[in-house]
């Protein structure tokens, strides 16, 4: 069974809610429909869970059949929200540093990644999948951080303009702030609720 109609199977399972179900009917002609669903900031958190846990996709899956659509990609008004650009990185690596050009961004199976936000931005970042993430912010930033099972963020390098919220949805989620991180950073634990 493809990956992508095993997911859909484990959601209805999961209960999936009629509205998505209608969604999902509609985004399965195309890859970048697909793509653009999940990228909503309501499934994200459902995605990345089940990824995780075995019953979605798989890294080698997105990589092979959404190759097009990922680690730079910009996915337009996912959300319904007009200008708002989303971005999906998969196993992103410390030989690249991804810019936060994008306002919501998730991150999957990505190892020593750094992430720079640029001035004035204020982007929502979603970490997964056992990553490990870097994230430094120029100034005058206020970002939302969504930190998932046994993934790693470190708040680097950060100025006193910045603020910073982190969501952990697992004990095991860790968040550091680096020697040079003089934002106010915030820290809470959340439980996740699919």
């Amino acid at each position: 069974m493809d990956k992508i109609q095993e997911y859909y199977k484990n959601a209805l399972l999961a209960d999936l809610c009629q509205d998505y179900k209608g969604r999902w009917q509609k985004a399965s002609r195309s890859k970048e429909e697909l793509l653009k669903l999940a990228m909503c900031q309501q499934s994200i958190p459902h995605v990345v869970t089940f990824a995780y846990q075995g019953k979605g996709i798989t890294k080698e899956y997105v990589k092979e059949n959404f190759a097009d659509y990922i680690n730079g990609y910009t996915i337009h008004d996912a959300d319904e929200v007009k200008g708002f650009g989303y971005g999906l990185y998969v196993d992103w690596n410390y030989e690249n540093s991804v810019v936060a050009d994008k306002d919501v961004m998730s991150l999957m199976w990505c190892k020593e990644t750094d992430v720079s936000i640029p001035q004035c931005k204020c982007p929502t970042v979603y970490v997964s999948n056992n990553s490990d993430v870097s994230i430094s912010c120029e100034g005058f930033n206020s970002i939302r951080v969504y930190l998932f099972d046994e993934s790693k963020v470190v708040i680097d390098d950060a100025d006193e303009t910045c603020d910073v919220v982190v969501y952990k949805y697992s004990n095991r989620a860790d968040v550091d702030t680096g020697k040079f991180c003089l934002a106010n950073v915030k820290i809470f634990l959340k439980t996740l609720r699919l």
